[in-house]
């Protein structure tokens, strides 16, 4: 179980950079940044040298990522199936930050997501239908989500179009479909929730990110 460990700590660090990298984008810088000189935000550093509480983002980011990472890891086992799942499960959680914190998907980090795994599409044998399946899923979930940003003049941002992509990518089919179908119904469900609670009305902006990101990573676990 070492490899699993491993896997935690691994994901407990690269937690610190997501917390640093949603800092950051919002300034237009790609180079994380953490509040505390440069150091980063660390709930057992920051909490034993200065014993001030993290936000409950870095918090739940912190925690959360060694859980990802260790659920890829005793999915997939010591594997590049489960490295490559743990990462793209970073992604899904760094576009999930900042899109409810400032509605915004950044091209920053969805372009070079997207360019990666069209590359290593024809490698990744456990994409169903293969490296062609995968592409004309990101074609198609592009394309649609596209389609619908125009139509709903900004409900559904741009941002959500390169995010569908990317999933369908990482995903292959008809699994990328799959994970679509789960954003669409988790934002749908949700969505009428709220309305029906008087929390928002239709004129209330909700970001979409999230709920295709939670379906990506659903599949991509295999549950």
């Amino acid at each position: 179980m070492i490899w699993l460990l491993l896997f935690a700590l691994m994901g407990w660090l690269v937690g610190l950079l997501v917390n640093g990298l949603a800092n950051a984008l919002p300034r237009h810088r790609v180079i994380p940044l953490w509040e505390d000189r440069g150091f980063p935000s660390s709930l057992w550093i920051r909490g034993l040298r200065t014993g001030v509480c993290p936000r409950r983002r870095d918090l739940a980011v912190e925690l959360g990522m060694p859980i990802l990472w260790a659920l890829a890891a005793l999915r997939y086992g010591p594997s590049t199936h489960a490295v490559l799942t743990a990462l793209d499960l970073t992604v899904l959680v760094l576009i999930t930050v900042t899109d409810l914190e400032h509605r915004r998907i950044y091209d920053a980090v969805m372009l070079p997501a997207i360019a990666l795994a069209i590359l290593r599409a024809p490698v990744s044998p456990w994409l169903g239908g293969g490296a062609l399946g995968a592409w004309l899923t990101g074609l198609v979930a592009f394309v649609f989500f596209f389609s619908m940003a125009l139509l709903t003049r900004g409900r559904i941002g741009g941002g959500d179009a390169t995010l569908a992509a990317f999933i369908g990518l990482i995903t292959g089919f008809p699994h990328g479909l799959q994970a679509l179908a789960y954003g669409i119904f988790l934002a749908g469900g949700v969505s009428l929730f709220l309305l029906l609670t008087r929390r928002v009305t239709l004129r209330t902006a909700i970001p979409y990110g999230p709920f295709l990101a939670l379906g990506g990573a659903i599949v991509l676990l295999g549950f």
